[in-house]
């Protein structure tokens, strides 16, 4: 998926400032290589839905934000760290965040890097919505 600009059509880099306002923030996971069967047996691929869970009780880091595929037993890895004290504020005061894979493999494919676009659900409806007839549409590799 590529985030652009509408009226200049210039590409919006993940770790634009503009996003987080937007309710978008974009993930490199971390931890893949200690997941490696969970990641692999999981679908991870461009597009598919995943699930954030908060692991309060994680004893390396007590905000950390596990990702999952969307059946949720296989855990592709961990939200990094910058992004996972964003995000644990929010899930934690409540706030609805939905995600989807925008890097990594289907499942029985080894999974070596995984990244997310965690949204409002609003936004990410908005950045999934069909475009007006001549523009980009979001385009996931096969």
């Amino acid at each position: 998926m590529r985030l652009c600009k509408n009226a200049t059509g210039l590409l919006v880099g993940p770790s634009d400032r503009r996003l987080p306002r937007a309710g978008i923030y974009i993930s490199q996971l971390r931890g893949e290589a200690y997941h490696q069967e969970a990641c692999r047996a999981g679908n991870f691929h461009p597009g598919e839905p995943v699930r954030l869970i908060r692991e309060p009780d994680n004893t390396h880091d007590p905000k950390a934000v596990a990702v999952y595929d969307a059946t949720e037993p296989h855990l592709a890895a961990y939200v990094n760290e910058q992004k996972a004290r964003t995000l644990t504020k929010l899930l934690d005061a409540g706030t609805s965040i939905e995600a989807i894979s925008i890097r990594g493999t289907r499942a029985n494919i080894a999974c070596d890097q995984v990244a997310i676009l965690d949204a409002l659900p609003a936004a990410l409806q908005h950045l999934l919505s069909a475009r007006p007839p001549g523009a980009a549409t979001p385009v996931f590799p096969a």
